[in-house]
């Protein structure tokens, strides 16, 4: 080992040569417990270990805390999720941040030291999101979390600075791309109908019904007998973080809400009750429906939203839709009803949205003129009204 000479105040280095590397250390004086603050640095060559215990000095100087220098981003997102979040937040909230965090942020930035995060890195995980087809509002959601917890990071003096305060929010698929014509939804329709999600899309499209929504859906909840069919949305399936699905509060107040369903909504449900009675019968003693969900699995059990998506991705592929994940349909809803002249109140109160202002601004389209309700929009999608039975369009 050969050491080099000390330069005043800028540590020590030497070199190891049996690892052939640099090796640098640096006497900051001692913490607040008496014990001697000397961190260490590694380098390929002098001149890089030398620039690294500057760089170490300046951020003890600035206040960082260098005897935690190698905490990564994960482990500062696992401790946000455990001590940083108000303690009043919803466990739904709770369980979105972590799927968010852990499903697609950490997967990128996860393993990277704080102090070795560059803005670029953050880019980087939005751009593959976009590759992905994923969401606006999702990479939006991604850049905020990201923000946070680099905030909270910089509160316990991890780091200096917010690399993710400057990086811009990316334009990713809207309303308006996912927006359907009647023709286009009743493709999808007419392609998904002899497969086991036909129930589910038809349901979910033309309510607008968020993903959960309609995988949490519950017998007690439906109503498809009598003159006035109804559905009301009391819950939404979530995946918890050690990865059960359970029934949870919807998203908002304002999203729990009863629904009168058009004449093709009773069609499916009935259908779908057809359905999950045979699949009782052929699971005999193993079936599991203990949630009394509408929509399961052939032996009973709560839909894996992984699995609905790659399905679904499958049958609007045929159809002619691409990147189109479930939670389209419900910008299709409100395009579609849109389209045929719904008050944007309805469908701001059809899709459980907290205020109108949030509907015009994420999915409203072109207005025309009124002509009727959700129900009677719907109806017409798939060619039946109640007064006309089945007589096509």
């Amino acid at each position: 080992m050969v050491r080099s000479r000390r330069d005043q105040g800028d540590g020590t280095l030497f070199h190891e040569a049996d690892r052939d590397r640099w090796v640098g250390q640096i006497d900051l004086g001692r913490d607040h417990n008496g014990r001697r603050i000397r961190p260490k640095v590694i380098a390929k060559t002098r001149a890089e270990a030398r620039a690294r215990l500057v760089a170490l000095r300046e951020q003890y100087e600035s206040g960082v805390d260098v005897t935690a220098r190698g905490t990564t981003f994960r482990a500062l997102a696992d401790l946000w999720l455990e001590r940083g979040l108000p303690s009043d937040i919803s466990e739904n909230t709770r369980w979105n941040y972590c799927l968010l965090l852990r499903g697609h942020v950490t997967r990128v930035l996860g393993d990277q030291r704080l102090l070795d995060l560059k803005s670029e890195d953050v880019e980087r995980l939005l751009d593959l999101m976009a590759d992905a087809g994923m969401s606006a509002s999702s990479m939006r959601h991604a850049l905020n979390l990201t923000r946070r917890v680099l905030r909270f990071g910089m509160s316990r003096d991890l780091i200096v600075r917010n690399i993710a305060e400057p990086v811009q929010a990316r334009r990713g698929p809207t309303a308006e791309r996912y927006g359907m014509t009647v023709k286009q939804a009743r493709r999808l329709l007419a392609v998904a109908a002899n497969d086991r999600l036909a129930h589910l899309i038809t349901v979910s499209l033309l309510l607008g019904l968020r993903p959960g929504e309609a995988a949490g859906l519950t017998w007690e909840h439906v109503s498809i007998k009598g003159n006035r069919p109804s559905i009301t949305i009391a819950a939404s399936l979530r995946r918890t973080p050690t990865g059960a699905l359970v029934l949870a509060p919807p998203k908002t107040r304002t999203s729990q809400r009863t629904l009168g369903i058009p004449a093709p909504v009773v069609d499916a449900l009935t259908a779908q009750l057809r359905l999950q009675d045979q699949d009782r019968r052929n699971a005999g003693p193993s079936w599991q429906n203990a949630l009394n969900l509408v929509f399961t699995t052939e032996a009973g059990t709560p839909l894996d939203p992984s699995n609905v998506r790659r399905n679904f991705a499958r049958i609007a592929k045929r159809a002619g839709f691409e990147h189109l994940h479930p939670h389209m349909l419900r910008h299709a809803a409100a395009s579609l009803m849109s389209a045929a002249g719904v008050p944007i109140e309805d469908i701001s109160d059809t899709l459980g949205h907290r205020s109108v202002n949030v509907t015009a601004e994420v999915y409203r389209h072109p207005i025309a003129p009124i002509r009727s309700g959700h129900m009677a929009a719907m109806n017409q999608l798939v060619g039946r009204t109640e007064r006309e039975g089945r007589a096509p369009v």
